[in-house]
């Protein structure tokens, strides 16, 4: 990846098991514009209502354990990456998720013990993607994360798994 560190405000959403229902609610399945989609984004995640009305542009989202559980709804992707975040960093993500993430360019790291890392809103995050690392510039603490796989990697910095296939 030709960035190996990515940082960018933190954003807290330590929830556990949030499902792509609650991400972009289905009664909107039929919204496929990206800038549409996004105006939805935890509509539907008590607590997170107001998410989609704020500007989250290169921010660093923290979830909880099994983010983006269920279903294979694009649009709970899509919705982040109008958003323009640069990364959701979560304890873990629900396959599917995770693949459609990565297939559109969205970085996803999991970092097991997130939840027990000191992080408050709006610190500034460096996520060291060579030396698998979080680092809360703010506090000055630091934790391991999960590797990203080199794929994944390639992908996300393409842009993408259709823009990587453009380039080969």
């Amino acid at each position: 990846m030709g960035k190996e560190k990515i940082s960018g405000k933190a954003k807290l959403v330590k929830v556990d098991d949030i499902d792509t229902d609650q991400i972009f609610h289905q009664s909107l399945l039929t919204i496929h514009d990206p800038q549409e989609i996004k105006q939805h984004i935890f509509g539907n995640l008590e607590g997170y209502e107001n998410f989609a009305k704020e500007n989250h542009e290169n921010r660093i989202l923290v979830v909880g354990k099994n983010f983006g559980k269920g279903s294979t709804r694009q649009q709970a992707v899509t919705g982040f990456l109008a958003h323009k975040i640069k990364a959701i960093i979560g304890v873990s993500f629900g396959p599917i998720y995770y693949s459609n993430a990565v297939n559109a360019g969205l970085l996803l790291v999991e970092a097991p013990g997130i939840l027990e890392f000191l992080i408050d809103d709006f610190d500034v995050l460096e996520i060291d993607v060579k030396k698998a690392t979080i680092l809360n510039v703010d506090k000055g603490n630091e934790i391991k994360c999960n590797p990203i796989p080199k794929p994944a990697l390639d992908i996300m910095e393409a842009g993408g798994l259709l823009k990587l296939g453009d380039k080969m």
